[in-house]
């Protein structure tokens, strides 16, 4: 059976190097890969071998002559495999199918876990990749694994939450086994930043070497790129721009703190705040409810860039908290370029793009340097489940190891235990 570490994943072997190359340039020359690794001719040609041996590279024709022989082209080879993204929120969930290029090649979003129990909701996860699978005719046995892309804290290793978000039962549940049992397929959990950070890296439009992202769906995280590797300190609770105290004074935290970026700036804050106005309440409609925050969060940036006052006024003052937070990711990694990713920038991105970037550049330590660029996603609110299928690419053991069947449930049109369920 295929295995995915669910540990910080180690230093790329020659092979992966080689891959995470082709991933990002598409068609390229051994001479071209020689350069870009920085390893020897003999070296390239051994690995490529292999490579095309194993069916996850193929020959793309050839170069333009310049005067030589024309070099030969290689590609990955796209249906070698497959890989799963999930990003579950508490208000939305997105699963995404990406093939072995890290093209997306099939989408679907689904209700949040705000709602349901742990197990519940992973019923339902499960449902709709085995009904995504069988849409897009991909066999089961080259499907490398699932990345579930969450908040945190993480624990990684175990694969739980340390957190009792949405409800206390998802405290320390184990995810990464119930949803590993209910599939037939590895699992492994990412933080939803640090996936979206790995996207714009490999499949986005950011070419800065180093660059900051700040991820905002129902909670608020931060991730970095530094030196263009994904960062990630100790485990995978880094980079909390969501807990980077504002205001000493402020309101208290789930964290601990006082004051938080998130519980200011937040979706779930812009919310109350509108809450509170009454008249916007009615005006539009907002549910109050915490697995309606996306939703309720949607209407007030609707209402913004359509020029409702009230509503253009709530995101301005989130924009500029999230702004400050900008400064401090800016500062800590020096950086110049910030990206905005997740469902909350899906509808006033541009306003609050433009907010963030006129505080971000009036007080970063090195905007004297070079101005500091913020940017939105490339991919949108399905930024962090892109990243997280990536991961399975990058971290999935040789291909050699292959399943010899798939799950029971899998060899049947619809699995059993979901059949009540609509995809």
């Amino acid at each position: 059976m295929t295995t995915i570490s669910t540990h910080p994943p180690p230093a790329p072997t020659t092979k992966a190097r080689l891959l995470d190359i082709m991933r990002t340039r598409g068609t390229v020359s051994r001479v071209e890969l020689v350069g870009a690794a920085g390893l020897t001719p003999g070296t390239i040609t051994n690995v490529i071998r292999e490579l095309l041996d194993d069916g996850l590279v193929q020959e793309a024709g050839q170069a333009r002559s310049t005067g030589g022989q024309p070099r030969r082209l290689l590609r990955l080879r796209a249906q070698a495999h497959y890989a799963v993204g999930v990003q579950m929120d508490r208000c939305t969930s997105s699963v995404v199918l990406a093939d072995f290029t890290g093209r997306l090649v099939a989408q679907k979003t689904l209700q949040g876990s705000g709602s349901h129990a742990p197990g519940e909701m992973l019923e339902i996860l499960a449902s709709r990749i085995h009904h995504l699978l069988e849409a897009e005719k991909v066999p089961f046995e080259s499907v490398l694994g699932i990345s579930l892309v969450t908040h945190g804290p993480q624990n990684r290793v175990d694969g739980t939450l340390l957190a009792p978000r949405p409800t206390l039962q998802w405290y320390g549940f184990p995810l990464v086994s119930t949803l590993s049992r209910l599939t037939g397929l590895p699992v492994i959990l990412e933080n939803d930043a640090t996936a979206a950070a790995m996207g714009e890296q490999w499949l986005g439009d950011v070419s800065a070497e180093s660059f900051g992202v700040i991820y905002m769906a129902s909670g608020l995280g931060g991730g970095a790129v530094v030196n263009r590797e994904v960062y990630r300190g100790g485990g995978s609770n880094t980079v909390e721009l969501g807990h980077i105290t504002l205001d000493v004074s402020g309101p208290p935290c789930e964290c601990g703190n006082r004051g938080c970026v998130e519980n200011l700036c937040g979706t779930a804050a812009v919310v109350a705040r509108a809450v509170r106005d009454l008249p916007l309440r009615r005006r539009l409609g907002l549910k109050d409810n915490p697995a309606e925050t996306l939703n309720d969060f949607n209407r007030i940036s609707s209402a913004a860039v359509e020029g409702d006052l009230a509503a253009r006024h709530l995101l301005e003052d989130a924009a500029r908290g999230l702004g400050q937070a900008a400064v401090t990711l800016v500062n800590l990694f020096d950086l110049s370029t910030v990206v905005l990713a997740g469902p909350a920038f899906s509808t006033a991105g541009t306003l609050l793009r433009d907010h963030i970037s006129a505080t971000v550049n009036a007080a970063a330590f090195n905007r004297e340097l070079q101005p500091i660029s913020v940017v939105l996603s490339s991919h949108g609110s399905l930024a962090a489940a892109i990243g997280g299928s990536l991961q399975v690419l990058r971290t999935a053991s040789d291909a050699k190891e292959r399943r010899t069947a798939p799950p029971s449930f899998l060899t049947r049109r619809t699995p059993p235990q979901f059949a009540s369920l609509k995809p």
